[in-house]
């Protein structure tokens, strides 16, 4: 690769792991589709895996005091691993559109439910009850397209956490996720040397600008947080639908 290449992947890991350290999501959101354009996508979704593993067990650790407030937790992360192991062999065996509409459709579905009922609040048994079936489903998502995002970062946002505890929330469940698909990838024969070391590499801006982001979580109030959270999610909906309509 050029240094102009290297320069635009390094770049856009630096910001998807800022992103990633601030709100707790847009590490391989930002990330996956730049990689993609050079290296391939299934080439770019197995090597992020070691970095958003890596991300996600940094900002866990640094918030594992949050835990007791997430509904459910230790049953959704069980599915949420459970689930990226299923959709990593669609990864190798199926066309990934099907789940590229589905996420789309379920975002453009939040955001208007959030426009037209902004204090909506999922909690209580409905809650636990829909924790397991969201967490497999993120799972899946992942497996096969390197993305969980669009439902994690919905589905907890609709709890209505303080910012820390929501970081902790989208960051416990993609670690689930990602040790899931980690385990899967190396199952299926999907790394090898060039792509370890890859992923090794990537390590240097996601530790840095992951411990940046973190900081500034602290130094913003409540309302630009879930601005910044709505923000995103659009972000997603916008690169969903041009994944969609460009095959890009």
């Amino acid at each position: 690769m050029s240094f102009e290449t290297l320069a635009i992947i390094f770049v856009a890991i630096s910001i998807g792991a800022f992103s990633k350290g601030l709100v707790g999501i847009g590490l391989p959101t930002i990330s996956i589709p730049i990689l993609a354009g050079f290296i391939g996508v299934e080439h770019a979704v197995v090597v992020m895996t070691i970095p958003v593993a890596v991300s996600n067990v940094v900002i866990v650790w640094s918030y594992r005091r949050h835990a007791a407030m997430m509904p459910a937790l230790w049953l959704a992360l069980v599915c949420a691993a459970s689930g990226a192991v299923l959709g990593a062999y669609g990864l190798v065996v199926l066309d990934d559109r099907v789940l590229l509409w589905i996420l789309t459709i379920w975002l453009a579905a939040y955001l208007v439910h959030r426009a037209v009922n902004p204090e909506f609040r999922l909690s209580g048994r409905a809650a636990r009850i829909a924790s397991p079936f969201l967490a497999a489903a993120a799972g899946i998502t992942q497996g096969a397209t390197g993305m969980s995002g669009p439902l994690i970062a919905t589905w907890i946002h609709s709890y209505r956490l303080q910012a820390e505890t929501y970081v902790f929330g989208v960051s416990a469940l993609f670690l689930a996720v990602s040790a899931g698909h980690l385990a899967a990838v190396s199952g299926f024969g999907l790394f090898d040397q060039e792509r370890v070391m890859q992923g090794l590499l990537a390590l240097i801006p996601v530790v840095i600008f992951v411990r940046l982001g973190m900081r500034m979580t602290r130094l913003i109030s409540a309302k630009l947080f879930d601005r910044l959270i709505i923000g995103v999610i659009v972000a997603m909906e916008g690169k969903l639908v041009w994944q969609i309509f460009t095959g890009q």
